[in-house]
């Protein structure tokens, strides 16, 4: 054989040799990863789905199905919706605000755990004997984690020791429940749980975490999203070592999210609300008057019923009026919602949907209104995109007072030409007493302002429905559950790093061997 050839059996010869250096790496290795996983607690995936309902699902398209006035073609108070993104929904499922709540709700920003042979096992539920009590004001100071070493004896506090970065390490040596530990930061009430028996000698290691670094290591951690392109469902997904604190912790999330979309719902149908009640009272008035005013003129100028009348009325007559009323309601309308856009408390709210007054610019102002609302939900004063929201909004604002003023003006055009030719009509109708005449035109009066008030009252109805409690944003399809085997740490791929790291670390020590002390 030439000597530029490679001789395998000399060379494994020559690694047989030096097997008492990688024997003994390859033993320590293995001892080292056994030892990781008998140490490191066992973490299992939890998964839940949650099917979002659209607006057209709920009791409100049932209602939407029975307008059958005159004003329901010309008007939709509360804007048009164009469905659900469910990417927006995640984005609101995963806020600061419904995910701090789920926490604090779930008690997840507190840890206690328990040396139990070699794992320091997280305690939850009716597994941990304590309850750790503090102010909601302590977690506004609190920016960095609290240790606290907790050594028991039978029922009395042995010794306390907490550490931080905030403080100097405080120490308390024997106090009976419940313990007070006096803070510079705040005071933690330690006290066993209700039906809890702690016997005999025990340490526990508590751990407080901030809120905002609580809130940031889960929106890393916890994985939302759409479970395929097109779908309505959200897959939740996240690790954790305890099995119930998983699984309580998702279904509160989704909870949350529940509760949090069906009081925006609440909010706008009571936005609404509050304009149709404003233009209701007003309503009622008039027409109370009108009624009243009625009756009086019946009995003053002892006028028949009003049937007799309609025999008189030239042919079209009755079409004209229909379209006199219509066009009425339609221009007392639309000064509502200029009266309602000109309140300034209505500054940053929706603005009601009227039709040929431009739908799409109100649907796009809308649209803005409820960005800036997902902006500010998300961020805090002065925050470049906040500011940017409210400068689009103004801009959209001020083209919307635009439209709806053109649009005003070409309804009050048209409502003078209805006029016009409504009183040509009335001078042919010159031979009919004076007092008839008055009668009709108070009656016409009389039933524009029934039409407006019936739809009103819809309306309020519609209110009602909107804050039944089986109106809910998500369907929970799959409450939590966990995965049958731990997701970590994986035996086989740490018996493998293991094995790489006993072959690397063989290799180095044999070429120091044989290039660096054989040389010496």
């Amino acid at each position: 054989m030439n000597d530029e050839n490679i001789h395998i059996g000399a060379l494994l010869k020559q690694f047989f040799i030096y097997w008492k250096i990688y024997v003994p790496i390859g033993i320590v290795c293995l001892i080292s990863a056994i030892f990781f996983i008998l140490v490191t607690p066992k973490e299992y995936e939890f998964t839940a789905r949650m099917q979002l309902v659209d607006d057209e699902d709920g009791m409100l398209s049932e209602l939407k199905m029975l307008k059958s006035s005159g004003l329901s073609a010309l008007l939709g108070i509360g804007g048009k919706t164009s469905g659900t993104s469910t990417e927006d929904e995640v984005i609101i499922l995963m806020s600061r605000t419904n995910v701090t709540r789920a926490i604090l709700q779930t008690g997840y920003l507190v840890e206690t755990r328990q040396r139990r042979g070699l794992k320091n096992t997280l305690l939850y539920g009716k597994e941990n004997p304590l309850s750790i009590l503090f102010p909601e004001h302590f977690l506004d100071t609190l920016s960095s984690p609290i240790k606290i070493k907790l050594t028991l004896s039978d029922g009395i506090v042995q010794s306390a020791r907490i550490k931080s970065k905030l403080f100097e390490t405080v120490r308390i040596k024997k106090q009976s429940f419940p313990c007070r530990l006096q803070l510079p930061v705040g005071t933690i009430m330690i006290a066993p749980d209700a039906g809890a028996s702690i016997s005999g000698k025990q340490t526990f290691s508590i751990r407080i975490t901030p809120l905002q670094k609580q809130y940031e290591d889960l929106y890393e951690d916890i994985t939302a999203e759409a479970e395929e392109s097109i779908s309505n469902i959200i897959l939740l997904s996240f690790d954790n070592e305890n099995k119930q604190r998983g699984r309580d912790f998702l279904n509160e999330l989704m909870s949350v999210y529940n509760r949090y979309s069906r009081n925006v719902k609440v909010r706008e149908a009571d936005l609404n609300a509050r304009f149709v009640r404003g233009r209701l009272d007003t309503i009622t008035t008039e027409l109370a008057y009108l009624e009243h005013k009625i009756e009086a003129y019946k009995k003053q100028h002892n006028i028949p019923e009003p049937t007799l009348y309609a025999k008189a009325a030239m042919t079209g007559k009755l079409e004209l009026e229909s379209l006199i009323m219509e066009t009425t309601a339609r221009l007392k309308m639309m000064d509502y919602i200029v009266e309602y856009m000109q309140d300034p408390e209505n500054e940053y709210a929706s603005i009601p949907v009227f039709e040929g007054a431009g739908e799409k610019t109100v649907a796009l102002y809308n649209q803005l209104v409820l960005e800036r609302q997902r902006v500010h939900l998300a961020s805090e004063e002065g925050n470049p995109a906040l500011t940017l929201a409210d400068k689009q909004l103004a801009e959209q604002r001020k083209m919307l007072s635009e439209t709806i003023t053109a649009t005003r003006n070409s309804i009050k055009a048209s409502l003078d030409e209805l006029n016009r030719k409504n009183h040509a009509f009335n001078s042919q109708l010159g031979e009919l007493p004076t007092q008839e005449r008055e009668y009709i035109e108070m009656k016409r009066q009389q039933k524009i302002q029934e039409t407006i008030y019936l739809f009103l009252m819809q309306k309020l109805q519609e209110k009602t429905l909107a804050n039944s409690p089986d109106e809910q944003a998500g369907r929970v399809v799959d409450a939590t559950y966990s995965s049958a085997k731990p997701v970590y740490p994986k035996r086989w791929i740490v018996l493998a790093i293991a094995f790489m790291a006993a072959c690397i670390l063989s290799l180095i020590a044999i070429y120091l061997k044989v290039s660096v002390f054989t040389k010496k």
